[in-house]
């Protein structure tokens, strides 16, 4: 057998230049060397995440993707990169990117992160490094989001990452693909955090066929590989899962260093679940991505390997035949479209432009239109209708009669699980008001449903009414909760809980506590949106975390 010749090869991508090693062989087929990726997340600056990094330079890793949570206090950056100099080097490759627990110094981490990039002749990034951002490592892209992080100054927890991701993998590739973000779904994480994130960036994931790797979660979970990521639709519950359009898979690496917690919630569409529950310990994911395989394997700090599987690279462009244009199609009454690579109705309409548009609608509205027409994949439906989510959902009309109303009603978002209180604001303009279920049962339910952009155009004014659950909670002085010692707030506007207590200068300060802190505290002692918390405690992350 002739031997090999290696080389660099220069490739050109969305107008940067990132280099790719690959191997030559004498029969002229190039092919990329393998590329050993480590994931994790939820770190801090002990000796936990500085045992994780060693883990990650003797595994041999060539990169390491941190998915948020580096270093939970001020002043902690200048320790998480001197961590990363002694165990992996300064020019060591590291995409790290924004957590909820990185509203204390963002802007140092993300230059951190970017001065790494930039010393690495292997990795490019375009965009907002660890925020909105679409990364490549040889043979790998990787798209960088953060879906509800709304703790972080300048960082929008709501920026229409769905379509971005969609954007970013648009058209076929030959190249593995990772979507990385921090926060979780209630049911695709095994502790006890809620609906942070929406199932858009999930169902963008899945379309690409491209990995979804995140933290949050202080445990280590896997799923098997789903075809909907929303009802945890499971395809086989095999340990070889090929990943293309319509098929992905989820993992929570968020064993780099702070506690380890329990198991609280389960499912039949995890293969792997390792947490404080099964005597886990701190750890990473590996996965070692060749040219079509990849063979992944946790291992924690202590040798042990409680999870192993392998990834294949599947089409990520549909290869079913196009649907034939259905009868009406030129017609301006619209038809229904399911699709067959997930659970999901689309109606498709004829824009004013003359151009084709869809919009989500649920299935009972497909039922209401005589079921669907036509049926296909994501890349049929675009084909079909290139225009998303530009046409009236024909099931919303009939029930927005309140548009004009000044008593309020509750309208349930059906791109998320999220519920919103619309009214008149001062100014006579429609305006809306995040709310909880709770709060949305004890209104009579909805009244109104509809994705993000039929809320817009029904209330435009967001955020820009009081919760009408919260009268009877607002902080005021006869309430008489000890300042000197600290209570727990818990915000009725989003799900969050803060410390609050009188800072060493006397005034009144908070900071930021997880559901699990709040319990050990006590539970919360007073609720109330944000205005009331800016009212009642002023000076934000000015209080040591009370569960530190």
């Amino acid at each position: 057998m002739l031997p090999k010749k290696s080389r660099v090869l220069r490739r050109i991508a969305s107008g940067c230049v990132f280099v790719v090693v690959a191997t030559l062989t004498m029969s002229g087929i190039v092919r990329a060397e393998p590329v050993k990726v480590a994931f994790t997340g939820d770190q801090s600056v002990g000796d936990n995440a500085r045992a994780v990094l060693q883990l990650v330079a003797e595994e041999g890793a060539d990169l390491l993707l941190i998915q948020g949570d580096l270093g939970y206090e001020f002043g902690a950056a200048v320790r998480w990169e001197a961590n990363l100099n002694d165990t992996l080097g300064r020019d060591f490759p590291v995409l790290a990117l924004v957590g909820n627990h990185e509203n204390h110094e963002w802007p140092v981490y993300q230059s951190l992160t970017e001065r790494r990039i930039s010393r690495s002749d292997k990795l490019s990034c375009d965009g907002n490094v660890g925020v909105k951002a679409t990364c490549q490592f040889e043979n790998i892209d990787i798209v960088q989001t953060a879906p509800g992080v709304y703790e972080v100054e300048g960082v929008l927890g709501d920026d229409n990452y769905a379509n971005y991701i969609r954007s970013a993998f648009s058209g076929p590739s030959d190249h593995w693909r990772i979507c990385a973000w921090h926060k979780n779904q209630q049911n695709l994480q095994t502790g006890n955090k809620g609906n942070s994130t929406g199932w858009d960036v999930y169902d963008a994931c899945l379309d690409a066929g491209a990995m979804v790797a995140v933290a949050h979660e202080h445990a280590y979970s896997r799923s098997y590989l789903l075809s909907d990521f929303e009802n945890q639709t499971v395809v086989h519950r095999g340990s070889d899962m090929t990943l293309q359009a319509g098929q992905s898979f989820v993992v929570v690496s968020g064993l780099g260093g702070k506690e380890v917690r329990p198991q609280v919630r389960g499912g039949d569409w995890w293969a792997s679940v390792y947490t404080s529950t099964q005597g886990a310990t701190h750890g990473a994911l590996f996965c070692t991505f060749n040219e079509s395989t990849a063979d992944c394997y946790f291992k924690a700090v202590d040798g042990s390997v409680p999870d192993q599987f392998t990834l294949r690279r599947g089409s990520q462009t549909a290869t079913a035949p196009r649907p034939p244009p259905p009868v009406d199609a030129d017609a301006s009454g619209g038809y229904v479209f399911s699709r067959t690579d997930k659970e999901e109705f689309r109606w498709i309409d004829r824009l004013a432009s003359g151009q084709i548009g869809n919009i989500w609608i649920d299935r009972q509205c497909s039922d209401q239109l005589g079921g669907p027409v036509a049926s296909g994949d994501w890349d049929d439906l675009v084909n079909l209708a290139p225009v998303m989510d530009s046409v009236a959902n024909p099931c919303l009309s009939d029930s927005v009669s309140a548009t004009s109303s000044t008593t309020g009603y509750v309208f349930a978002r059906t791109d998320k699980e999220e519920y919103r209180w619309i009214d008149t604001n001062g100014s006579s303009d429609m305006g809306n008001v995040w709310i909880d279920r709770a709060c949305a049962d004890s209104l009579g339910g909805a009244a109104v449903s509809g994705d993000w952009v039929d809320l817009n155009e029904q209330a435009p004014a967001m955020d820009s009414i009081s919760n009408p659950c919260s009268e009877n909670s607002l902080i005021s002085a006869n309430l008489n909760l000890d300042a000197s010692t600290g209570f727990v707030f818990m915000r009725t506007d989003k799900e969050e809980f803060r410390w609050v207590a009188r800072d060493s200068s006397g005034e009144m300060a908070n900071i930021w506590i997880d559901r699990d802190c709040a319990n050990r505290l006590g539970g919360a002692a007073a609720s109330g949106d944000w205005s009331e918390l800016a009212d009642l405690a002023p000076k934000f992350d000015a209080l040591p975390n009370p569960c530190h």
